[in-house]
This record gives structure tokens, sequence and C-alpha cells, in this order.
């Protein structure tokens, strides 16, 4: 039995990091499989700490990779940091989903685009940067938003991140099941 838990966290781990590592892959914006691994991480670690800290470390090593090894900048600016919040917040509430079934996925999965695109979004405005820091400011940055998203892989935010969403928490949780079947079937043959 705790062979097979052994198997399953290394596996678990194994799947957050190649996901992590795709993040480098030339990609359309935003199609991206972060949000998934909070979600895949939050339902599937039983350790709250460990499903927190593998989906922020991914994040963590593959903005540094960014930043050593590519044109695209890794660490832009303060906003960030909401960024990061996102993805805690999104992983926090994923470990709350107590039936994992088909059904919540895919609400995880539209969730967590929302929660992304509203703390990114909050982010730059809080910044001063580009907007006031005034009501009609922070609505101005959320409607300057949506068009960013216009020459993206399906063509706005709402298809390209929770197609991404969709996309990667499927593969996630299909490699993860294929995985976990394979374990229990092979020490199962084996005794």
């Amino acid at each position: 039995m705790k062979t097979q838990n052994k198997q399953l966290i290394f596996s678990a781990a194994a799947l957050i990091l190649v996901a992590a590592i795709s993040r480098l892959i030339p990609h359309p914006p935003n199609f991206a499989p972060i949000a998934s691994l909070a979600i895949f991480g939050g339902t599937v670690i039983t350790n709250k700490k460990y499903a927190l800290i593998l989906p922020l470390g991914t994040l963590l090593l593959s903005d540094i990779l960014f930043e050593l090894f590519t044109s695209t900048p890794g660490f832009y600016d303060i906003s960030q940091t909401f960024v990061y919040g996102a993805f805690i917040l999104i992983t926090f509430l994923a470990t709350q989903i107590k039936k994992v079934n088909t059904k919540n996925i895919l609400f995880a999965c539209v969730w967590s685009g929302v929660i992304f695109f509203i703390l990114s979004n909050f982010g730059m405005w809080l910044t001063g940067i580009y907007y006031p820091k005034t009501f009609n400011g922070l609505m101005a940055c959320y409607a300057a938003a949506i068009p960013f998203y216009k020459n993206e892989l399906f063509g706005n935010m709402l298809l390209n991140t929770f197609m991404s969403n969709f996309f990667f928490t499927a593969l996630l949780f299909g490699a993860y099941a294929i995985i976990k079947k394979t374990v229990f079937s092979a020490n199962t043959q084996v005794a």
C-alpha cells in the first residue's frame, strides 16, 4: 500500500513537472497548463502544503527558465504577484472540492479562468501604471483586457482560457487515471 501511494505521488509530481515544462514550448497566449496544475494538485495531492507548493513551484521554475533562456520575460512587474495569488486561490479552492468528478472538475475549469482574469487584471490596475486608481480606471482595465484575448487561438478570452483549462485538466486527470489503474493492476498482479 505504501509503495502504491509513493508511486501515485511520484506520478502526480511527474505530471505536474511535464505540464510546467510544456509552458516553455511555444504556444498561443494564455493557452497554458498552470490553472490546470492548480486544480489537479489541489484535488489529487492530499497534503495541502504540497498541493500548493507543486503548482507554485512549477510556475516559479518556468518563470525562471523564461527569464534565463527565452526572450519572454519571466518576471515583469509587481502585478505578477496577483498572478501567483490567483493560482494560490485556485489551488486552495481545489483542495476544497470534496467529490472529484467530471462535473466538479469542469466547473473548476470555469471558475479558475474567471479568478485568473479578475485577479491578474486587478493587479495590473493596482500598479497605477496604465490606469488611474479609481473605479472607472478598474473598469477600463477589465474592458481593455477583453480585446487583448482576441488574437488568441480560439479568438477570445472565453474560449482560449477555458479551452486551455479543459484541455490540460483532461490531460492531467486522464494520464493520472491511466497511471493509477496501471499501478494498482501491476501491484495486484504481483501479489
